[in-house]
């Protein structure tokens, strides 16, 4: 027992150390969760009713007192579209879609020490996401019609809690969702946890 509980006071100890030295490098991953905050996606009313969305992925920063950031992350998007007409009905039951995207993400990333162990992380930046897959579906949702490659800008914060780290942001596309008509910019808040080192 007292070997357990010494064991675990040093792996607590080397990860906090680790967490919070003033290395100039960091590495580590996270995953997070979206949820939308605008629901028509073109000026045709397509409707997205329903949204199963999250990433995944690694990064690495380097800097001081402001990193530069860049990561790669796998991301999927799996919503229930149809057209919302004008008195409040749907033009079809909707349809189930999955888009599977690369994501690279760049930001630049404040480090705010708060106290030994915590510290607050404030980011800007862009996520580019290229287009890897479109499932089938019955609606013409494909890499035809919809944006190859999305451009989003995203800020937010990120709490440090010795290794842990916990986040929220906001995410908007700077690119439209169609490509074939008149789309409009999907938009995200963003939770996320993760371990840094």
């Amino acid at each position: 027992m007292k070997k357990a509980i010494l064991y675990t006071a040093l792996l607590f100890t080397f990860l906090t150390g680790a967490a919070q030295s003033d290395n100039w490098y960091q590495v580590g991953f996270k995953i997070s969760a979206s949820f939308p905050t605008n629901r028509f996606y073109s000026v045709d009313n397509d409707y997205l009713c329903s949204l199963t969305a999250a990433d995944f992925g690694a990064f690495f920063r380097a800097g001081r007192y402001v990193y530069g950031e860049i990561g790669l992350g796998y991301a999927f998007y799996k919503g229930d579209y149809t057209v919302k007409l004008d008195d409040g009905s749907f033009a079809f039951d909707p349809v189930r879609v999955e888009l599977r995207h690369l994501q690279i993400p760049v930001k630049a990333v404040g480090n705010v020490r708060l106290t030994r162990s915590v510290s607050l992380l404030p980011f800007a930046g862009i996520i580019w996401q290229p287009l890897l897959k479109v499932t089938g579906n019955t609606i013409g949702y494909n890499k035809n019609t919809l944006k190859n490659n999305s451009l989003l800008f995203t800020t937010g914060f990120d709490f440090k809690i010795g290794p842990i780290v916990l986040g929220v942001n906001y995410r908007y596309s700077l690119t439209k969702f169609f490509q074939n008509k008149e789309g409009k910019h999907p938009q995200y808040m963003n939770a996320c946890v993760g371990f840094q080192f």
